[in-house]
Order: C-alpha cells, then sequence, then structure tokens
C-alpha cells in the first residue's frame, strides 16, 4: 500500500469521525485487513494489502441526529461524485482512494440504488451483508473510534463469496486476506471466535464455507468447524 493512499485514507476518516458520521457506517473490504492490527498481536500480524477503496457499509434504517452529505466532506480533497455504472450507485472518486457504500440487501434484492438522502448517496445494496452488520465491533485507530466485522465474520464472509468474483486477482486477494485472519485468529488461541459466529450462520452458508475452504486446500479450519 502507497504511504500517500494510507494517509488519504486516514484524512477521510478523521473527517467523518470529526462529523459524527463513523458512529453509523461499518468500515468492510480489504481496509479491514489493515485495522485488524489493532485487534492483533502487532508483533505477528502482516498487514500489507492492496487495494485503492474503502468500502463503507451502512446499517438500515439510518439513524442521524442531522443530516451530512458525506460527498461535501471530502469533496476539496479532490474527489468527484460519481454514478456507477447502469445502476447509478454513487461512488466518490479520486486517483488515490475511491469510496462506495453499501447496504445489506433487503427481502428477495433488488439491483436498484438504495438512496439514503440522510448523507447524500446512494448505496448498492448486497447479500449477505447483515451477517458483518450484526457482527461489528469497534476498534481504536488513530485516536477514533471505527466499526469493522469481527475478523472471523470477515474471513467466513470472504469464504462466502469469493467465488462469485469474476475478477481472478480479486478472488486470490479474498482468499489471501481471509486466510491471514484465519491463520492469525488461530496463532492466537481465538478459535472458538471462528466457531461460535460459524455456528450462528445459515446451514447453506456453512456448507459453502467449508466446500471452498477445502477447494484451496485449508483444511485446518474446515475441520475447525
Amino acid at each position: 500500500m502507497e504511504k500517500k493512499t494510507f494517509d488519504f485514507c486516514i484524512e477521510v476518516l478523521r473527517r467523518y469521525h470529526k462529523a459524527g458520521l463513523l458512529e453509523h457506517v461499518i468500515i468492510v473490504g480489504s481496509w479491514c485487513i489493515y485495522f485488524y492490527k489493532d485487534y492483533f498481536n502487532k508483533e505477528s500480524y502482516m498487514t500489507s494489502i492492496r487495494t485503492s477503496d474503502i468500502d463503507f457499509l451502512v446499517p438500515i434504517p439510518v439513524k442521524l441526529r442531522k443530516p451530512d452529505d458525506m460527498f461535501d466532506l471530502v469533496e476539496d480533497l479532490g474527489y468527484i461524485r460519481i454514478f456507477s455504472g447502469e445502476k447509478g450507485y454513487v461512488k466518490f472518486a479520486h486517483p488515490e482512494l475511491t469510496i462506495e457504500f453499501l447496504v445489506p440487501e433487503q427481502g428477495r434484492g433488488s439491483d436498484k440504488p438504495y438512496p439514503i438522502p440522510q448523507l447524500g448517496i446512494n448505496a448498492q445494496p448486497l447479500r449477505y451483508l447483515h451477517f458483518l452488520q450484526d457482527n461489528a465491533i469497534r476498534l481504536d485507530f488513530e485516536g477514533m473510534s471505527i466499526r469493522v466485522p469481527h475478523p472471523a465474520a470477515y474471513a467466513l464472509h470472504k469464504f462466502i463469496i469469493f467465488m462469485r468474483r469474476t475478477k481472478p486477482d480479486k478472488r486470490d486477494r479474498d482468499i489471501e486476506g481471509a486466510l491471514r485472519v484465519f491463520r492469525q485468529l488461530l496463532a492466537e488461541g481465538k478459535s472458538a471466535s471462528i466457531k461460535t459466529i460459524f455456528g450462528k450462520m445459515h446451514r447453506k452458508w456453512q456448507t459453502t464455507i467449508v466446500k471452498n475452504l477445502i477447494s484451496v486446500g485449508e483444511n485446518e479450519v474446515a475441520d475447525l468447524l
């Protein structure tokens, strides 16, 4: 990860923290791997990541004391608000770090953007995000309280979705990151958290995870489950 990208990410988070918005979103995606350094033993956990976007999961319903446009808070950094693809999901684009917004898919699902006028965005609904939302934890990072999925939930989620990836490089990064987190949990004697969170999952999801773990030769975690 380029230092400039890291510094840019921290500046974005500081602005959202100052506005009180980090209370209302959960950071998901590859940046979690970096932030988990404040959950794991810092001396043994490797935190390098390769990503130029950060994903914010917005739990529904949104509960804000007052509306606050998330774009206005970062526009002076050079961001451009764009509507991605045919569906019109909002992204804040910048060469250093793109900001994207997600919501848990509701009911039978929809591929239409989910408008969140309180934040000035349209978010993309995706399956399985309720699982991350329901297993979120707080970490102290650079003087900020951030919300991220529990490491076990993060890794289990990746082993539900990685086969859906159409780009091999992204699929490989998903597997690499999830396995790194799984192995660190095992190394620090936190395997019980994997079993506990796995035990709360839908049976079909459990079957998919075990099958996918075995497909990449990760029998140690599969046997644990």
